[in-house]
């Protein structure tokens, strides 16, 4: 309970705390952004980039503070936080951010996408942004979406050696996010799936306690992961959406202007996350190479011909077959 509890009582303490003058002249508003990943990581660099164009375009009047490698909690810690005000914002993936919207749980079922292109372009859809907007909004959680992050497209890596088709994968403990649609799909190929909060990964892999987790290859070499599984397969099995939230009261009760500055940050941030996203794991997956991790391209129609069936099951128990039909109509 204790562990439980930490985090909470970090972010109450953080709100509390002052937030320091403000520039001559003008009130300034001061702004907690947190994230799980170490410094420099994807969504690092999306939050740095959301500080310096508020800096800029600001003059200053919003300062904006990064707590980042999950000071502040896991992301569902920090999602609570955003809810009860005591953190501004946070970027939390789908599967997460399911713990509080069940029907983004969508986004856990596997090849969903065909490439990187047909992501962005769903992503880019205003009617796509929209749903999901408003699919937050209408839960009363007191969050706001306020832009789109990627987390890379997650692959499987293990200490069992190559897998190159789901069998391969027979009783095999993999890690999952706390998501019963994660469990549906890795029991879909054969795995035995395992809940657990990302920080306790790396030691579970060292002690054997897992077998494999999936992740994305910035995230796998960020945090070192492929020390203690070196096989590293290239199931691209899902391309992930992370939401970047903010506190509705916060947000309604900055003055308009800033309010409009803030939202736009965010957008162009969050286009500037998913690029950098896109290069930091082409870069992973060739510095984990070249320090010995074996890099496997399995037969990926075969994971996918046992996933897809299951796609249109999930979104229909979760009233998601409308943004599941969009998802296709981007299909090329």
């Amino acid at each position: 309970m204790a562990r439980i509890l930490a985090p909470i009582f970090l972010l109450l303490t953080l709100a509390m705390a002052a937030a320091g003058p403000a520039p001559a002249g003008a009130q300034q508003v001061r702004l907690r952004f947190g994230h799980d990943q170490p410094v420099g990581s994807m969504y690092d660099e999306g939050h740095r980039m959301l500080r310096k164009l508020l800096q800029e375009r600001t003059g200053g009047r919003v300062r904006l503070d990064i707590f980042p490698a999950a000071q502040l909690g896991s992301e569902v810690a920090m999602i609570e936080g955003v809810r009860l005000g005591s953190l501004d914002g946070s970027v939390a993936h789908v599967a997460n951010a399911a713990t509080v919207v069940p029907e983004l749980s969508l986004f856990s079922v596997s090849y969903l996408f065909q490439d990187r292109d047909h992501y962005e372009r769903v992503i880019d859809d205003p009617s796509f942004q929209r749903r999901i907007e408003q699919l937050v909004a209408g839960k009363n959680l007191g969050l706001r979406v306020v832009g789109f992050y990627s987390a890379g497209v997650r692959d499987l890596y293990t200490r069992r050696g190559p897998a190159r088709t789901p069998d391969d994968l027979k009783g095999t403990k993999i890690r999952v996010m706390n998501n019963p649609v994660e469990a549906k799909i890795w029991n879909a190929l054969g795995a035995i799936p395992t809940p657990m909060n990302f920080g306790e990964v790396y030691q579970s892999l060292q002690s054997g306690v897992l077998d494999a987790a999936e992740n994305a290859p910035s995230v796998i070499e960020s945090n070192r992961h492929y020390e203690a599984a070196r096989t590293i397969v290239l199931t691209e099995h899902q391309r992930s959406i992370c939401l970047l939230v903010m506190n509705e009261r916060k947000l309604q009760a900055l003055p308009d202007d800033l309010r409009k500055l803030v939202l736009d940050a965010a957008r162009q941030a969050s286009a500037f996350e998913r690029k950098r996203d896109l290069e930091l794991n082409a870069e992973a997956i060739a510095r984990m190479k070249s320090r010995g991790a074996q890099i496997v391209s399995p037969d990926r129609a075969r994971f996918a011909a046992r996933i897809v069936p299951i796609q249109e099951e999930v979104a229909a128990s979760l009233g998601m077959t409308d943004v599941l039909e969009l998802i296709r109509s981007h299909a090329r």
